[in-house]
């Protein structure tokens, strides 16, 4: 609903709003009602504008002067009824059936499109990569809403150091999926979350390749159908593993030299056994701390090696091996 306020009514709700919420200007007002700047400037001096039902406090309802009253979609109902009176009069009541009538097919098209199965290309190096994503810092979540089941998929890292690595994570989500998904900031944990919400992509990567739902717990591991693709695939899923729960950090010789190393560390001891196996049987030397739930490749060497063979997609990680690369003059050209 949105209501039209009488000028004395608007300063006496912008002057209420402005002490409830400790706000001295409209900038500080717009970013604790996350409202534009803007559009709250309009609501406010603009007498025309009508102001959203959502941001007027209880008690002030039977205070203030109300001049009108309209439902939220009352541009779209007015636009919708020009439109209607053009089309009868340029083409006839014929011409708005028709119109209808595709509209009502297109809308049985779209909802059987979404009920459809989605059927995950385990071959395609984008995929594989995102996998390896999900399997370090991802997670696929069933959620109640308003009586309603909602099926997430996210991923959580740090709240600047993995921001353009999300990035290109939603780029390749759309490319994927061809799904829009969305940043949500968590500052006070100085995390933030990419969320897809896809019910048919939810439903494939747990019923296709046994990804589970809520917590990953200590059986985590690489799917068998994904195991048996062979290392020129299942090397983007290891990138994809390094890139969220893996870290580059230079570690110090008995003489002092700085000393690369790749390590990755996870509660879940199936996967770092595969991991392990798979490193090794590609001629990496890997220093494998079963207690610990962790695999580490030293050297320099195994740096050149695991940027030719696996590589990296997190700047985060890409700018701290440029900068050792560019001190110590190895080759450690990415994968």
């Amino acid at each position: 609903m949105r209501i039209l306020f009488s000028k004395n009514s608007k300063k006496e709700l912008l002057k209420y709003l402005k002490l409830k919420h400790s706000s001295n200007s409209l900038r500080c007002l717009s970013k604790k009602l996350n409202i534009s700047k803007n559009t709250l400037d309009d609501w406010f001096y603009n007498p025309e504008r009508y102001i959203s039902n959502k941001i007027i406090p209880q008690e002030l309802k039977d205070k203030l002067e109300v001049l009108d009253k309209k439902e939220d979609n009352w541009g779209n109902i007015k636009g919708g009824k020009k439109t209607y009176q053009i089309i009868l009069k340029k083409y006839g009541f014929g011409e708005i059936k028709r119109r209808q009538s595709a509209g009502g097919r297109k809308s049985v098209l779209l909802s059987r499109a979404r009920e459809e199965p989605f059927i995950l290309d385990i071959k395609n190096n984008l995929f594989l990569e995102f996998y390896g994503i999900l399997i370090g810092d991802g997670w696929i979540g069933e959620y109640c809403f308003k009586n309603k089941k909602i099926r997430l998929i996210g991923i959580s890292g740090h709240f600047s150091l993995d921001r353009d690595f999300f990035m290109y994570c939603k780029k390749n989500i759309k490319k994927l999926f061809n799904r829009k998904a969305y940043f949500k900031e968590k500052p006070k944990t100085n995390s933030i979350e990419l969320q897809i919400f896809h019910k048919s992509l939810f439903n494939a990567l747990s019923k296709e390749i046994n990804f589970p739902i809520g917590k990953k717990g200590e059986k985590l591991k690489i799917d068998d159908k994904i195991m048996y693709l062979g290392f020129d695939s299942l090397k983007h899923t290891i990138r994809g593993i390094f890139d969220t729960d893996g870290s580059f950090y230079l570690d110090k010789t008995p003489l002092g030299n700085p000393y690369p190393c790749i390590s990755i560390q996870m509660k879940a001891p199936i996967l770092i056994n595969q991991l392990y196996n798979l490193l090794v049987n590609q001629g990496f030397r890997v220093v494998y701390r079963e207690k610990k739930n962790m695999i580490t490749l030293k050297g320099k060497r195994q740096l050149s090696k695991w940027m030719r063979e696996v590589g990296s997609s997190n700047p985060k990680h890409l700018n701290k091996i440029s900068a050792f690369v560019a001190q110590s003059g190895i080759r450690a050209r990415p994968s």
